[in-house]
């Protein structure tokens, strides 16, 4: 295993981060749809608030694996930037500026993923 790049070490921090936001964001809604819109709030809070959570844990996950080079960490991370670059391409037409700024990044993060030495990192070479 090769040393792992400072790029990898920033990205697998910010996953972890973004899911544990993302399980807050979830147990909130959850928790809130309930209290707030009623019955058929609160059973779509509980289905979205679910879907957070879960996807709070595979970023969580996701960014765990860079640290310790899972091999497919790097097939998912490739898998949900390019999902992140579809939605940025989606949201131009209601947010540009959100969208454009969705797109460069994922952009980066795809280009970025594909680069020799994480790649080896990662065991993809």
């Amino acid at each position: 295993m090769s040393e792992r790049p400072l790029g990898v070490t920033i990205i697998g921090i910010l996953w972890i981060i973004g899911g544990l936001l993302l399980l807050l964001a979830g147990l909130g809604l959850a928790a809130l749809g309930a209290v707030i819109a009623g019955p058929i709030g609160g059973v779509v809070g509980l289905a979205l608030g679910f879907v957070l959570i879960i996807i709070g844990i595979i970023e969580i996950l996701l960014g765990i694996g860079c640290f310790k080079a899972w091999g497919w960490v790097w097939t998912v991370g490739v898998i949900i930037t390019i999902i992140s670059l579809v939605m940025g391409i989606i949201n131009l037409f209601s947010d540009w500026m959100s969208g454009l700024v969705s797109i460069i990044i994922s952009a980066i993060i795809l280009w970025y993923l594909f680069q020799a030495n994480v790649k080896a990192y990662f065991g993809k070479s």
